[in-house]
């Protein structure tokens, strides 16, 4: 009797040396069944991602980024001797605040809505505002606590508390030390006196330093790459600030300004502190391998020390700033000096809590949060939510909207149900994927049934807002008109300011050409389309 093999795996099936052959229309069907399960299978997985592009934010810079604003406190002897900078020779003692409350400095600050504090340690006149060690020019040769005072500690105590970061400022230059002017010795003593800063303290979200130093004083090399990689490894998650970067860079004037195009992209090879082109750091590099934010610095008051004779600025005016500080893609570190009692001064309060009072009113209510939104495509097609037009009315930078690869039309629509009013635009990107857009601009449509571009904008990054002259519409879009790569929206807000007056409704537009990366030009746009329902 002749036994069929079996199967290996499965002994009831005959192995296929003894089965009949099948029918070549079989065979077809089965191929077609086969070939139509694979496709089922592979249509249901999900689309990955847009690939990020160069160069990219690191954990550090995204959280400095997404505290938008700080308060820069300048204290020190220089707030007794009514000077800005301070020769190095004041008598220690003269440094006496006899209400001196750190707590209050960040209650003020964290009120009005900043997330983190930066005290100058050590200005030029090389007074420390703790007891370091390595000099006797410190709180520790004052009256105040009779020489067992530490601003530094009472400070990082009472922002610990609070929630908000801590950073510091030590100046390279140094007035008063003996040993400035020889490099190696002073080079010592300052990284001596920054591993004191960042050892004894908590932890520190940012060091702040730049190239300050008076015309017709002593040649000095500071070895400032040297000092990055100690910061980076004492404080790893903290920023450094400069003219340069390497974290975050100057924008290039003391008047908290941004340029209109303001890119993070930075060449740190192109730039040195202390010599650095005000207009390179103003508006960034298209061409930058390097991702160095901008940060824009401005006192509340004339000068950067509390003086008697001066007063604050308006909150009007911190508005302004903030809309081309903060709304042009960099930090606003505002300084605001306590006065010679230790005390930020009661006329600065009122102005920071009517500066916060005027944001609340502005950007407490987003006109689109109930709009109905469409988009020219979506990643991933109909059945994907993840990169869904809906996710720009949610805060925050990690969901988005992204369009289908291969497109050249990029816009959303908005349908607001009804006629409203509005002057403010803002715009976030997922800087975590890279910095991409480089032209927008955006339409209403009109009552005679055309659309009418309202205002155009540049570079979008973290956060950018545009202002502009009152309009009403019920319809609006917004067109990505050139972008590095497909462009990606984390955010849309939609407002009306009552408090600003604006002139001119236009923004400049930029000329931008970039590396290593493909420039994405829409082809075919026809934006005389009906709106998208």
């Amino acid at each position: 009797m002749m036994r069929k093999e079996s199967n290996a795996r499965d002994p009831t099936i005959p192995n296929s040396k003894t089965r009949e052959p099948i029918s070549q229309f079989a065979a077809l069907v089965l191929l077609f069944f086969s070939s139509l399960t694979k496709a089922i299978a592979t249509s249901s997985l999900p689309k990955a991602p847009p690939l990020p592009i160069l160069p990219l934010p690191s954990a550090a810079q995204l959280s400095w980024q997404l505290g938008e604003m700080a308060l820069f406190l300048h204290f020190g002897t220089n707030t007794f001797t009514d000077s800005e900078w301070g020769t190095g020779q004041a008598d220690p003692s003269i440094f006496n605040p006899t209400r001196l409350d750190a707590g209050q400095w960040v209650r003020v600050a964290k009120s009005a809505g900043f997330s983190r504090v930066i005290l100058t340690a050590k200005h030029h006149d090389g007074f420390c505002l703790w007891p370091s060690a390595y000099t006797d020019y410190s709180v520790r040769s004052t009256l105040w606590k009779k020489g067992n005072g530490d601003v530094l500690a009472d400070l990082a105590d009472a922002a610990r508390e609070a929630g908000i970061g801590l950073g510091v400022y030590l100046s390279p230059w140094d007035r008063h030390e003996a040993c400035y002017g020889r490099t190696y010795d002073y080079n010592e003593f300052y990284v001596a006196q920054m591993s004191e800063l960042l050892t004894g303290y908590g932890e520190i979200k940012e060091v702040w330093l730049d190239g300050a130093k008076g015309e017709g004083e002593k040649d000095m090399e500071y070895f400032f790459d040297s000092w990055f990689d100690l910061i980076h490894q004492l404080q790893p998650r903290a920023v450094i600030f400069s003219d340069a970067g390497p974290d975050t860079r100057w924008i290039g004037d003391e008047a908290g300004v941004a340029s209109s195009t303001c890119w993070s992209l930075f060449n740190r090879s192109s730039a040195k502190i202390g010599d650095t082109d005000p207009q390179y750091s103003r508006g960034g590099d298209p061409y930058g391998h390097d991702w160095v934010p901008a940060e824009c610095d401005v006192s509340i008051r004339p000068g950067w020390f509390w003086h008697a004779s001066e007063r604050p600025k308006s909150a009007i005016t911190l508005l302004d700033i903030y809309y081309k500080s903060v709304g042009r893609n960099c930090l606003f570190l505002l300084n605001v000096p306590p006065n010679s009692s230790g005390l930020i001064s009661d006329e600065d309060i009122q102005v920071l809590e009517e500066f916060n009072k005027i944001r609340q009113t502005i950007f407490s209510h987003n006109l689109a949060k109930n709009a109905i939104l469409t988009a020219s495509s979506k990643r991933g097609g109909i059945s994907d939510s993840r990169f869904d037009p809906l996710h720009v009315l949610e805060e925050g930078i990690f969901t988005y909207w992204a369009p289908e690869e291969y497109q050249s039309d990029w816009e959303i629509n908005l349908d607001f149900g009804e006629s409203l009013s509005f002057n403010v635009l803002q715009v976030q990107e997922p800087i975590h994927m890279g910095q991409r857009i480089i032209e927008f601009h955006i339409d209403i449509h009109t009552e005679e049934d055309e659309w009418k571009t309202v205002v155009s904008g540049t570079t979008v990054g973290y956060r950018r807002v545009l202002r502009f002259l009152s309009v009403k519409s019920r319809y609006l879009r917004i067109i990505i008109d050139k972008s590095r790569a497909d462009p990606l929206i984390s955010f849309l807000g939609i407002y009306f300011d009552p408090f600003s007056i604006v002139n001119d409704a236009s923004s400049t537009n930029s000329t931008s050409y970039f590396n290593g990366a493909e420039v994405i030009r829409p082809t075919a746009n026809d934006h005389s389309l009906s709106v998208k329902m």
